[in-house]
């Protein structure tokens, strides 16, 4: 079995609301979902963090897509979240070599840009 890593490295320049506010990000993957750790009162928030997903083979990565949203969580648990935006990248475009990887920064709705890396291995 192949594996799809996603590296969520950071977020920049995220925009305060109502303060500072402690983000996460949910990445959904051919029907598994993981979340990072939630950087609290931070505009900057640097995760550093790799998920791993299952994929029965390259191949099919190029039909799939990795979903990337970024919550506010309001008041520290999973079930007080604001949404703040979403990247939807296409499989195609993940490089299936570990020596190819390099990290991609995308925008993200207007909140703020963060990047990711992510790659079959």
């Amino acid at each position: 079995m192949t594996k799809l890593l996603v590296e969520v490295h950071d977020a920049s320049n995220l925009m305060p609301k109502d303060g500072f506010a402690s983000h996460y990000v949910e990445v959904e993957f051919n029907e598994q979902k993981q979340r990072t750790q939630t950087k609290h009162q931070d505009l900057n928030p640097y995760w550093n963090e790799k998920l791993v997903f299952n994929l029965n083979n390259s191949e099919e990565l190029e039909r799939k897509t990795i979903d990337v949203v970024m919550y506010k969580d309001r008041k520290g648990g999973h079930h007080h979240k604001n949404f703040l935006g979403r990247v939807r990248i296409y499989g195609a475009s993940v490089p299936l070599l570990e020596s190819a990887a390099t990290i991609q920064r995308y925008l993200l709705d207007k909140h703020g840009i963060f990047g990711i890396q992510s790659r079959a291995i």
